[in-house]
């Protein structure tokens, strides 16, 4: 009897010996993959831009989960209304674990397959996404308060370029109240139609609350010199609308419809901007490799990506820096939506080619 019980001892210590060396084994094979490496990530937004300042901080504390302490630098590619980062990514960058495209992205040309996007996403391995809440605010010397919106008369409403999603749900949100405004485009960034706004010059934006929050609040909202009018709300995936826990004190766009018209939004294009919300307004930012790069990479940028949204340092500084918390999106969930994506349905795309074409009105 001792005997066995001596045995079962001597196996229990071996099968532990042995699963340590796996999991040491596995800790070296991965710090191994990035031990003295550079990782170039490249953002599709100029420097300085509220995009770019939000990317670069999440980028300082994802460098510190990545095993093997790679160094992380940061190359900007604009332009294009985003698409010329993905292009660079699909087409140029070598697949070799140390190139990372981290850029909003443009679910719409997606879509579509617009001119001048040709990154296949489909080919192109996600680690991951943040989510960018966003809201439409008005300058309050047109639109004093909500009450007078319907009634305001040539209202600019300005934005980046015509297949932008934040410019999409917010002329389609304006179509729906049968707001009388004026569509401006051929903006570099949020951040020159902000400017814009400021000086007078342009009416109302659609932003996301990183902006918002960072440099629209306090110096316009606050002083009374804008009114945040409402927030494109979230979709579950049993289709119900929730609002946005970052855009706390900001109407959802169902409350402010509701209070207008006296009545919920209805109808075929409420239909396709509850669609749109998971699909083409869920990423914020996404981060891709391009295509063919090695599944090792994929697997550690994959698990560290979303350590990193967990690392309480990131989520404490971001809200301190920002006013908000970008939830994450799982390379799961990012996944499924660009599946949808390429199989949105034909309602959708007309409504979408109308909107995002030149050509399309």
């Amino acid at each position: 009897m001792k005997g066995h019980k001596l045995f079962r001892t001597l196996r229990l210590l071996l099968l532990t010996f042995v699963l340590l060396g796996c999991f040491h084994s596995t800790a070296f094979s991965q710090a191994a993959f990035y031990s003295g490496k550079t990782i170039t990530i490249y953002i599709g937004r100029g420097p300085g831009s509220g995009t770019d300042l939000a990317l670069r901080t999440f980028i300082r504390f994802w460098q510190e989960h990545i095993p093997g302490n790679p160094t992380m630098v940061v190359r900007n590619i604009p332009g294009g209304g985003g698409t010329r980062v993905w292009n660079y990514g699909y087409e140029l960058a070598d697949p070799d674990g140390l190139n990372i495209l981290f850029s909003p992205f443009s679910g719409t040309a997606e879509i579509l397959g617009l001119p001048g996007l040709r990154a296949e996403f489909e080919h192109m391995p996600l680690i991951g996404g943040l989510k960018s809440p966003n809201m439409v605010y008005v300058r309050t010397e047109k639109v004093p308060n909500i009450e007078q919106l319907l009634s305001a008369r040539g209202l600019k409403y300005a934005g980046q370029n015509p297949a932008h999603h934040y410019d999409i749900l917010g002329r389609m949100a304006l179509d729906m109240l049968g707001v009388d405004y004026e569509y401006i485009t051929g903006f570099s960034g949020a951040n020159e139609v902000f400017n814009a706004v400021r000086r007078g010059e342009v009416d109302m934006q659609t932003a996301g609350l990183t902006l918002y929050r960072f440099s629209i609040e306090g110096p316009m909202v606050q002083t009374g010199q804008a009114l945040s009018l409402w927030h494109n709300p979230r979709v579950d995936q049993a289709g119900n609308l929730l609002n946005e826990e970052a855009a706390a004190g900001i109407p959802s766009f169902v409350d402010v419809y509701t209070q207008l018209k006296g009545q919920a939004p209805s109808g075929e294009i409420f239909e396709i901007y509850k669609w749109l919300q998971p699909t083409i307004n869920t990423f914020g930012h996404a981060a891709f490799l391009p295509p063919d790069a090695p599944e090792e990479a994929v697997r550690i940028l994959r698990e560290s990506f979303v350590e990193t949204t967990d690392d309480e340092g990131f989520r404490t500084e971001e809200l301190e820096l920002f006013g908000v918390r970008m939830p994450l999106i799982s390379y799961v969930e990012g996944t499924r939506v660009v599946g949808e994506m390429s199989n949105a349905p034909s309602n959708v795309r007309a409504l979408l080619t109308k909107y995002a074409r030149p050509d399309g009105e």
